[in-house]
């Protein structure tokens, strides 16, 4: 026995100036050093300190060997426990879970071993009561570090809510990085948000100081109107919507609002931090989109006051990049009412027929059905034009003049003006490239649209000619006009493309952009192109 004691107590020693040697390096000999000198104490301590060294001393044990034996097997069961989980790496965070629950586990074991004393009197002898004692602290010592790692991995039984919500957390926060425009944060953030706290709707609204406008991006059942309401007052604090304020900025103040919860309650206070933690990413985000956004404009305005001289030659693959980025968004967006938001309608359709076939209704809500019916064939109808207008694919099909005609016959039924189209030596026009003539049929579309919106024209004319390897696009509207003198800064329809950007079409083509308005004298526009790529006009 003593020279079992004195060779363990060596083996310690020698442990401790290795671990002394290499604790600064963190190196995988020092953890392999730490863990076999933790374990050693573990596993020979409780013999060689309550059998052997009392039976040295006094001559009997304090515990039989035979009991404080079995801690021998803590050796190497706690490398097979490691080895197991791949957990070598991180010892020291096991023994720091270890000891905590070791030492959390005095006072209940303390407790235990009290009311054995007092209930068996007689029979629990200090021998005894050390084991028990002994016994009680590893038994509790077990199971309060087993506790954790079952409540990790039983988590979505166990607190369903707060798995949701870290689950929620994790997978914006690794989205988040992808948002490039303010589409990405109602497609990203607003749909995970309003999904993972289950509330009716969500929205995202920026207060721009300069001019006291409010832009929503909303999600779900919420009423727009409202919010912006609510953002106007100032007061954050209202009966039915959980208001955050996501950050100040020199030029704008954004806000996050989110309805009641499909319980018809509001947020609770775990909702609410975990809102804060989001607000935090989202802070930054935003302020990334929103400098991307002022970025894009800035270059846009390069783009189009850019001079058609020799020194610009250099910017003409920028102009046609920004273009091509236009194109793909309105592409994707055409794409995707098409194959979701049209199909979704058609089943809707097809679903209150089969109702209609199966159920017997009184005359009045027949009529109600036919008419929301025929109102679905309506949608159907503006959104296919809407496609259409976004991805004219009938430039490859029919080509450009064809492709325009079908446009005026959509518009005419539903502008306020008499539109006409006048297309000659139409041919010529139809040898050009997809991609020139999308860039002519993109600036007629824009003509249109801003004639409807603000030009309060009676009468639209275009008019196409091919003459002496030239085209000329000709406009001329006899509404209300504008100051020419603003056309730096005016926009045409909602697109955003405006003068600046026709006029940058017609730069990337290497044409020439005259214009001619004044207020109360309508608008006259005249684009003259080279029939051939690279010609100067």
């Amino acid at each position: 026995m003593l020279s079992f004691v004195i060779g363990l107590v060596g083996n310690f020693f020698f442990l401790i100036w290795m671990y002394t040697k290499y604790r600064k390096q963190q190196t995988y000999v020092s953890t392999i050093i730490k863990s076999v000198w933790v374990a050693l104490i573990i596993s020979f301590s409780p013999i060689i300190s309550f059998s052997f060294i009392p039976q040295i001393i006094r001559g009997y044990p304090i515990v039989d060997p035979f009991v404080m034996g079995w801690f021998v097997f803590f050796l190497p069961l706690t490398f097979a426990y490691l080895i197991i989980t791949k957990r070598l790496y991180d010892i020291d965070v096991v023994l720091r879970r270890i000891l905590l629950a070791a030492v959390i586990s005095i006072l209940p074991s303390g407790l235990f071993v009290g009311i054995i004393r007092v209930v068996l009197p007689h029979e629990a002898t200090a021998e005894r009561l050390l084991v028990i004692f002994i016994l009680f602290v590893g038994i509790f010592t077990f199971i309060l570090y087993s506790f954790e790692y079952f409540t990790t991995k039983l988590e979505p039984v166990m607190f369903p809510r707060k798995y949701q919500l870290q689950s929620g957390l994790g997978n914006i926060s690794k989205r988040l990085g992808s948002i490039t425009s303010f589409r990405g944060l109602k497609e990203i953030i607003l749909v995970d948000l309003v999904n993972t706290l289950q509330v009716f709707g969500g929205a995202i609204a920026l207060k721009y100081k300069h001019n006291d406008s409010i832009e929503v991006i909303s999600h779900g059942d919420i009423n727009v109107e409202e919010v912006e309401l609510l953002i106007t007052s100032g007061d954050l604090e209202h009966e039915e919507y959980s208001c955050f304020e996501i950050n100040e900025q020199e030029e704008y103040t954004s806000y996050l609002i989110m309805t009641q919860k499909k319980t018809m309650t509001l947020l609770g206070t775990e909702e609410r931090n975990w809102l804060s933690l989001i607000i935090t990413y989202l802070a930054v985000s935003l302020e990334n989109v929103h400098l991307i956004r002022k970025l894009t404009m800035k270059l846009q305005q390069l783009a189009s006051n850019m001079p058609n001289e020799q020194v610009a030659t250099d910017f003409v693959w920028f102009r046609k990049l920004m273009f091509e980025l236009q194109e793909k968004e309105r592409v994707r967006i055409a794409t995707e009412l098409h194959d979701t938001t049209m199909q979704d309608l058609f089943f809707f359709k097809e679903r209150l027929h089969s109702l209609l076939e199966k159920y017997m209704f009184s005359s009045a809500d027949q009529a109600k059905m036919i008419n929301m019916i025929e109102y679905i064939d309506v949608i159907n109808s503006n959104l296919r034009q809407s496609c259409f207008e976004l991805h004219p694919y009938l430039l490859k099909e029919v080509g450009l003049i064809q492709t325009i005609e079908k446009l005026f016959d959509f518009e005419m039924a539903v502008s306020p003006f008499e539109l006409e189209l006048d297309a000659k030596n139409a041919y010529q026009i139809e040898q050009w490239d997809l991609d020139r003539k999308l860039h002519i049929f993109r600036m007629i579309q824009e003509l249109i649209n801003n004639a409807k919106k603000h030009s309060r024209a009676s009468r639209v004319k275009v008019t196409l000619i091919c003459a002496r390897q030239m085209m000329v696009l000709s406009y001329e509207d006899d509404g209300r006009g504008f100051d020419s003198n603003h056309t730096a800064v005016r926009e045409i329809g909602s697109s955003g493309i405006g003068i600046e950007q026709m006029k940058s079409r017609v730069l990337s083509l290497n044409g020439l952009f005259e214009l001619s308005t004044s207020k109360g004298n309508g608008m006259k526009l005249a684009v003259t192109l080279p029939m051939k790529e690279g010609q100067v006009a």
